[in-house]
């Protein structure tokens, strides 16, 4: 593609202003072959975006501007760099031409942007021949996209997925780095299911990607919010801030697009209003019969769930095709706290005029989500690393616990503190006994870790292993048969991160050997 066309694309937006004639002729006789803000991954003839770095609690991740040379010498013949060191930008200002070699520098206020609008050009924007429906909130999100891909297939319509555990609907299945990956990444794997014929895209929209403007220019059709907790506070800072980011994702929503909101969350009413003043319609879901789709658990066993499930809407909402009814849904996903993750999907089902057998249908056949309240004889792997999601997943456990609950869990390094002490009270005061232990302590000392954890708790119901193998072990060595073992933390995640070394590891794995060995 060529480069002028590439760059007017940053006009319509603000990120550039109208080049001169000069300029474009220069730019018309480029043609650019790929896009990179990694210097280690660009070619020749590649656009290369330099953006400044963000902090990450005390830490100042690499900033893209110090590669410029580098990115030069291996062949990048346009560079977009966020702020010139030669001017100060104001209001109103985005660009400025330098050439370099044979090549040009444009100087834009926001690289991220600039980078996000050229992927989605280069790409021919894949999302706009798209069905997009973005998932976001502190957890939930993989659960209800793999719900939502199994109810669009059951529609008969092809399905892409990306989020934290694997991107698939493509050429071939793609283990997931981010949760959202980068805008170049992103707009391939979209370019990649289209190519494949691919009709949906469900995806998980987390807060760093809202942030640092991954999705800026995808046209999402229905966007969901599962619940907000504290999380990534080393990001973002606040509860506030965070609790920003997620919403730019309903501010930003087209005119007759649609929010599904969870009405039982403290900050549904300032969602439910932003997305109105974006031109959005709003359907809300929840415990409670004021909502559009609400529902209540019928039975909670290890073998599943059952809940029962009403709705109403406005007859004014006409992309419902069923507008009042009630049934019921079984799962196969095992916990409580799938109720609020199944009614958030089938809230999304009729809300892009999916018929309700349909939707069961779809729910009924998904059979499990790695890492999420995953089964394994009587021990249970989720990926609970919030206070409110360990909360949410020992209640889950409680309800199909017949003797003791144990929680084993730890907390990452180089990540929010402030979580620590937090999760230390809701293990100790959710389950019986509680073993605290590594998980990614990075570049932290993990017995600092553990002790930041148990200066919130206030019980004498936990001890310390930092081996988390052998805290498994020795968990499942000192339970009974009628004990469920909650092992929290890791999830899906095949490694350990200890300093600077990336170690494998498989939980499930080591789980179902202890238990083999056990009987």
């Amino acid at each position: 593609m060529k480069a002028d066309k590439l760059i007017k694309s940053l006009i319509p937006d603000g990120i550039a202003t109208v080049l001169s004639p000069e300029v474009m002729d220069k730019l018309s006789k480029i043609d650019i072959k790929g896009i990179a803000y990694d210097s280690r991954k660009v070619n020749k003839d590649y656009i290369f975006v330099a953006y400044k770095g963000f902090k990450v609690g005390d830490v100042l991740s690499d900033s893209a501007l110090k590669y410029i040379e580098s990115a030069m010498e291996k062949g990048a013949k346009v560079l977009i760099i966020e702020e010139s060191v030669t001017k100060t930008f104001k209001p109103g200002e985005g660009v400025e031409i330098i050439t370099a070699g044979a090549g040009c520098s444009i100087y834009v206020k926001d690289g991220r942007k600039a980078m996000a609008v050229l992927s989605r050009e280069f790409y021919n924007n894949p999302a706009k021949k798209l069905k997009m429906i973005g998932i976001t909130g502190t957890y939930g999100k993989t659960t209800s996209t793999f719900l939502l891909k199994s109810i669009y297939e059951a529609a008969g319509l092809k399905t892409g997925l990306i989020g934290t555990i694997k991107y698939t609907g493509g050429k071939e299945e793609i283990e997931a780095h981010n949760t959202t990956p980068e805008a170049p990444e992103l707009q391939s794997v979209l370019a990649d299911f289209v190519e494949e014929g691919t009709k949906v895209c469900v995806m998980e929209v987390s807060s760093h990607s809202l942030e640092l403007d991954r999705v800026y220019g995808i046209d999402f059709d229905v966007a969901g919010f599962t619940t907000l907790e504290r999380d990534h506070l080393d990001f973002h800072e606040t509860v506030e801030k965070y609790a920003e980011a997620k919403l730019k994702l309903f501010k930003e929503l087209k005119k007759d697009k649609i929010a599904v909101l969870n009405k039982d969350s403290y900050v549904f009413e300032r969602y439910s209003s932003q997305s109105v003043l974006s031109g959005a319609k709003v359907v809300s879901y929840g415990t409670g019969k004021e909502c559009n789709v609400w529902g209540e658990i019928n039975n909670a066993t290890l073998s599943g769930i059952e809940i029962n499930v009403k709705w109403e809407f406005p007859k004014e909402y006409k992309f419902v095709k069923q507008h009042k009814g009630e049934g019921k849904i079984t799962s196969p996903l095992i916990g409580t706290h799938n109720l609020s993750n199944i009614l958030l999907v089938t809230a999304c089902g009729f809300a892009d005029g999916i018929e309700f057998d349909t939707i069961s249908r779809g729910i009924k056949n998904l059979q499990a989500v790695p890492g999420r309240f995953d089964v394994v004889g009587r021990v249970i792997v989720d990926y609970a690393h919030t206070p409110g999601a360990l909360e949410s997943a020992l209640r889950s456990a409680r309800a199909i616990t017949t003797g003791r609950l144990i929680c084993i869990f730890g907390c990452g390094g180089d990540r929010d503190h402030g979580k620590r002490a937090l999760m230390g009270n809701v293990a100790s005061e959710n389950a019986d006994y509680v073993i605290l232990t590594t998980d990614n302590p990075r570049s932290e000392d993990p017995k600092k870790i553990v002790e930041d954890i148990i200066s919130g708790i206030n019980k004498c119901n936990y001890e310390v292993i930092l081996d988390r193998e052998e805290a498994i072990k020795h968990a499942i060595a000192r339970s009974s048969a009628e004990d469920v073992i909650l092992v929290a933390g890791k999830g899906h995640e095949n490694y350990q991160l200890l300093g600077e070394i990336k170690m494998p590891w498989d939980e499930k794995a080591i789980i179902r050997e202890v238990l083999k060995n056990k009987k």
